[in-house]
């Protein structure tokens, strides 16, 4: 979730008072280092539980204590402002990590690459989870974002998903109660931490299975920046349209802020070449998004997600980051 504030101090209080509980907390670490884009300001405390017990004792002190909490996977959905985040951010990477099998069902643990979901799948002759194989995220992050490719996506296959409540404690919902849409779920808008999703899956020939993937990840070698520093998809795609033409069509592969060019190879992808900074990125994706409006008459809505302060002291958020600059 998103959060307003200033940039934490080298030994913020919100790490310390997680020390105090015996929770691992780094303060003042940059997300720059847990993000895909490479991009990001320092943190209030940055927490890597090495189990359950561990993250569920972070998130109940951050909802205790009103502190604003943000879960986090392999950071590839991911705009962290310059500025940072005055918050705890929580990865999941060691606490939520096994992968296990009932049947037809896969049951992963919310910091789970997809990944090695896929591939877990594959080896046990379950087929469903291919499409995942090509998208660089967490089990966890999948849930929230509805996350897909090839045509398919996270609805398609979830069954259940366990999370964390701070009304409830830990329940399990059932796919209906996730309200998915396009690259959306419920979870999005619920002070939720997932910890685990349920995957019903199909039995199938292994070697089918692999030859699948094999295509997907060839898919991806050849039509996306794979090397290159991003985020993914930076807009989602309009009602029957693709982002990607739209961006193509006005020309703007190739161009360039500062640090932050739009692929050539790509065109709703953009890269940092190694210097770039938040605003970079915003002042591009606006660039990119009026000249999408001016021609086509269609607005481009991010699918990346923004973390940090708000925009600017004009009150720009990110829903409506298109109007006035912004100040990242």
């Amino acid at each position: 979730m998103g959060a307003e504030g200033r940039v934490p101090a080298p030994e913020a209080p919100i790490a310390a008072n997680l020390r105090t509980l015996g929770v691992n907390a780094r303060p003042a670490e940059r997300l720059a280092r847990h993000t895909s884009f490479k991009i990001g300001g320092p943190v209030g405390a940055f927490v890597e539980p090495a189990d359950e017990a561990e993250a569920l004792l972070a998130a109940r002190t951050a909802f205790e204590q009103g502190v604003p909490l943000m879960v986090v996977g392999l950071g590839s959905n991911l705009l962290v402002s310059d500025r940072g985040f005055d918050g705890i951010v929580l990865s999941l990477a060691r606490a939520c990590r096994g992968v296990r099998r009932d049947g037809t069902r896969l049951a992963a643990g919310a910091g789970v690459s997809l990944a090695k979901v896929a591939h877990t799948a594959a080896g046990l002759e379950l087929s469903g989870v291919e499409f995942a194989v090509s998208i660089p995220g967490t089990v966890g992050g999948a849930a929230v974002m509805n996350a897909g490719a090839h045509g398919r996506s996270a609805q398609d296959v979830v069954q259940q998903v366990r999370v964390w409540d701070p009304a409830r404690g830990v329940v399990v919902l059932p796919r209906d109660a996730m309200q998915y849409g396009y690259r959306m779920s419920r979870a999005q808008q619920e002070p939720w931490v997932v910890l685990e999703v349920w995957f019903d899956l199909t039995p199938a020939p292994r070697e089918a299975i692999a030859r699948t993937m094999r295509d997907y990840m060839e898919h991806r070698r050849v039509t996306q920046p794979v090397g290159e520093r991003n985020a993914g998809s930076m807009f989602k795609n309009p009602p029957g349209d693709f982002a990607a033409r739209l961006i193509d069509a006005v020309g703007a592969k190739g161009w360039r802020e500062g640090g932050a060019c739009v692929s050539t190879l790509h065109a709703n992808f953009i890269a940092n070449d190694g210097t770039a900074t938040a605003r970079d990125v915003l002042t591009l994706m606006r660039r990119v998004a009026a000249a999408v409006q001016e021609r086509f008459h269609t607005a481009l809505a991010p699918e990346v997600r923004w973390v940090g302060p708000p925009e600017g002291e004009d009150g720009t958020t990110w829903d409506n980051l298109w109007l006035p600059a912004a100040d990242a």
